[in-house]
């Protein structure tokens, strides 16, 4: 008799919670506002506002890393002159952008320079190698950033004078339409000049950031055939 008894007090008890349930969620839904207040995201923290850059940041994998502003990128093209005085300076380029096609001649310092002379960034650090370091500055690239954060990148094959051999320019004037030398304007005080870029989309305006990466280890395992 107490066995049978048990059975539907034991269900009066569960009919109960399940009808309480509904309150508890409404009871939650009526807590203060104040409570439900969203922690700001890293995004939100580090947005990037844009604008006109008057310097970068020259670093990582890279033994000199620096800043520069318009005076002192001139100061390093001349002594770079100096240095060489055949060292090509100056680039006459065409790319398309959202308008057409434009002809600039830019002024600057190459890129292969800006890293690896001893009065600029000083040479490469070795990076990540990966599993066979065989040539591993061929896994190294340049990633450019601008004020914006619109980035790309340049493989450090493109520009080493072994490989490609690329004269990838980080420019701060170009040729005016008198023929004059004027200082960029809308462009940022540098931007990055890619030349054989069908288009212009490696043409990075108002640099803020130029970076000597490496390509992640790869994430296949080995086989053996």
């Amino acid at each position: 008799m107490r066995f049978t008894r048990t059975i539907p007090i034991a269900s009066l008890i569960l009919s109960i919670l399940v009808l309480w349930q509904p309150t508890l969620a409404d009871s939650r839904s009526n807590l203060p506002l104040e409570r439900e207040e969203k922690i700001p995201s890293v995004w939100e923290k580090n947005k990037c506002l844009g604008g006109f850059s008057s310097s970068f940041s020259l670093g990582g994998e890279l033994n000199n890393p620096t800043t520069y502003n318009l005076q002192k990128l001139r100061n390093l093209r001349d002594t770079l002159k100096k240095q060489n005085p055949a060292l090509v300076t100056e680039i006459t380029v065409s790319f398309q952008t959202g308008s057409g096609l434009q002809t600039e001649t830019y002024y600057g310092v190459p890129l292969w320079e800006l890293i690896n002379n001893p009065k600029a960034g000083g040479g490469l650090k070795p990076g990540n190698s990966g599993l066979n370091p065989k040539n591993s500055f061929l896994r190294q690239y340049i990633l450019v950033e601008a004020t914006d954060c619109y980035g790309a990148v340049v493989a450090i094959g493109e520009i080493q004078p072994n490989f490609e051999g690329k004269t990838v320019l980080v420019a701060y004037a170009k040729k005016g339409s008198n023929g004059t030398v004027v200082p960029l304007i809308n462009e940022g005080f540098a931007r990055l000049v890619v030349p054989g870029d069908k288009a212009g989309g490696r043409y990075v305006s108002n640099v803020r950031n130029i970076l000597i990466l490496s390509a992640p280890a790869s994430p296949l395992k080995p086989k053996y055939f």
